[in-house]
């Protein structure tokens, strides 16, 4: 069963990776697109996390509705403390983009940890999670490379933090599962629950965000 874990976590790395040199591709042909490639993750962001990962935080039952809701009101207060009521200021998108790509990082580094969990359970519900987990790894790149360019990065350097927080953290998760144990099972289903939340939010900024940047590029 490791094997089969194994396999299709680094499958799902390598899938990162696809995404993330397919969004290089498009930042060094054309850097202006950044707010497009930013406004089109932020809308991949948001319909995976209602479609995939809120859905599986409230299947394990318990308190992780709490968590989920704690998660995105924790957003929502960040964009309370940081948003600008005319213009954003470069230093608050940066910081916006700077938070989903270490949110994507935990999230992603919980994916294969969770995932592990499943295996626990049982080898055919693990396989069916996974396919999950590897239908959402590139748009998870190319989310991942567009946060990086928010960010302020030039285009290589934000390819390397990419792959960093979507492709690298997977498989660190799946190697701290087996290090923990199943006793850190529930400690994780929270952490992926309030990171689910956390990730609605995120999705959320980045489209209004793009939105209101191209609309101001098109009125200049």
């Amino acid at each position: 069963m490791a094997g089969s874990e194994a396999a299709i976590v680094l499958g799902a790395g390598a899938l990162s990776v696809a995404g993330v040199a397919f969004a290089l591709l498009a930042a060094t042909m054309a850097r202006r697109i950044t707010d497009l490639v930013g406004l089109i993750g932020g809308i991949v962001m948001l319909l995976v996390a209602i479609t995939h990962l809120a859905p599986e935080a409230l299947e394990a039952g318990g308190q992780q509705l709490w968590f989920l809701v704690g998660g995105a009101a924790a957003g929502v207060v960040l964009e309370l403390i940081f948003r600008v009521r005319s213009k954003p200021s470069e230093s608050n998108v940066r910081f916006a983009a700077w938070l989903g790509v270490v949110l994507l990082a935990i999230h992603s580094t919980l994916d294969g940890a969770i995932y592990t969990a499943v295996f626990w359970h049982g080898e055919g519900s693990g396989l069916l999670a996974s396919l999950g987990l590897i239908l959402h790894e590139a748009p998870e790149g190319v989310v991942a490379m567009a946060l990086a360019l928010q960010a302020g990065l030039r285009p290589q350097i934000a390819a390397l933090v990419a792959i960093l927080a979507s492709s690298v953290t997977t498989p660190i998760g799946w190697v701290m599962a087996h290090a923990i144990g199943e006793s850190g099972h529930g400690i994780m289903q929270a952490m992926f629950a309030a990171s689910a939340g956390l990730l609605l939010y995120v999705g959320w900024h980045l489209i209004a965000g793009g939105w209101r940047s191209l609309k101001a590029s098109k009125q200049a």
